[in-house]
């Protein structure tokens, strides 16, 4: 009797092991709960979302993996995101991601998606026969900008710095300086353009486009072409987005997801622009607010491009150098080594 209790107990005991393991199986944060490998894609709300919208719409994956999406509010829940291991890829500013990097190690840049998409608008003209004239002319006036502290802030108050124009972050106008005042978006600018509390504002498309049939402003400024007369690049842009990839998915053991995510990103832009309805609808069932009413004229606006890190490498450089030189804080402390750019 004593015998079969024994075994009895026995028996109970490796069960309840082996359903132990089969749960803490059917758990693993990587597998969807059919064996494939689960992958989790994070971009923020506005232009870099939307070079996500053809691989969202198409609804597909490579064999054995599962693709989630998520858009997010900022740049924040991107760096929040990695750092908790709750993304494998994303969008983010590129100096955000440089900035990962130089802290953890943790992402490569693997390409640049959006070459910029920001532009000055205002309610008056600006007097002066040259970038110089207008610029300075700007002085007694208040400029608001989106992001304080982000790429539209660092990028306006870089071109400022290279012209010699004074500025400060503040409510009081004065003749010797251009006033900065910053909001959260496009959304809470858009209505003191309209009040005429706000006379001038730097804001991305596609609330820029918004901002010039609703509020009564016209484009001031293209921040790009600023950009590159004042750094001497190649080409009108800089690459303000660009897509991040955890550094365990690029072990040599992902290729075949790598080569769809280079795919659909690269075939993007110009699906994008033809179906701008739908991008508003698929970007909206991922979390967008945004981006609703999109026309193919605000994507075009947005400056799309897939470059792949190799080929982006010397813009990225010249981009992040000037950003460095500025406030070394905003790409990390330090400019990021070759071993950023992933070369695969």
């Amino acid at each position: 009797m004593k015998k079969k209790l024994l075994i009895t107990l026995f028996v109970l005991i490796m069960t309840a092991v082996l359903s132990v393991a089969v749960l803490a199986g059917c758990t693993d944060d990587d597998s969807d709960g059919n064996g494939a490998k689960v992958i989790n894609i994070v971009v923020p709300d506005g232009s870099p979302a939307i070079a996500l919208a053809k691989l969202i719409n198409d609804n597909s994956a490579p064999e054995g993996y599962t693709v989630n999406y998520s858009v997010v509010a900022g740049a924040t829940q991107i760096t929040t995101a990695i750092a908790n291991k709750t993304a494998d890829i994303a969008i983010a500013p590129t100096n955000i991601g440089a900035t990962i990097y130089n802290k953890t190690g943790a992402v490569k840049l693997y390409a640049t998606v959006v070459q910029g998409a920001l532009y000055m608008v205002g309610k008056e003209y600006l007097a002066g026969d040259t970038v110089q004239e207008k610029l300075a002319s700007l002085k007694g006036q208040t400029v608001f900008n989106i992001g304080q502290g982000g790429t539209p802030d660092l990028t306006f108050k870089y071109i400022l710095d290279h012209y010699g124009i004074a500025y400060q972050a503040t409510d009081v106008e004065d003749e010797s300086y251009v006033a900065l005042r910053y909001v959260t978006d496009g959304s809470e600018l858009l209505p003191m353009l309209k009040q005429g509390t706000a006379k001038y504002g730097i804001l991305g498309e596609p609330a820029v486009s918004r901002a010039n049939a609703n509020t009564g402003t016209s484009t001031v400024f293209d921040i790009q072409e600023l950009w590159k007369d004042v750094t001497g690049a190649q080409t009108a842009g800089f690459p303000q987005a660009s897509v991040f990839v955890t550094t365990e998915l690029l072990n040599g053991e992902h290729a075949a997801l790598l080569s769809w995510l280079s795919a659909g990103l690269k075939d993007n832009a110009a699906w994008a622009e033809s179906n701008p309805a739908t991008v508003s609808e698929v970007l909206a069932s991922k979390g967008s607010t945004s981006l609703n009413g999109l026309t193919s004229g605000m994507i075009e606006a947005c400056n799309l491009d897939y470059v792949s890190a190799v080929d982006a490498k010397q813009a990225v450089n010249t981009y992040l150098s000037a950003l460095y030189g500025f406030a070394a804080n905003t790409v990390g402390g330090k400019m990021p080594d070759d071993a950023f750019y992933y070369a695969g």
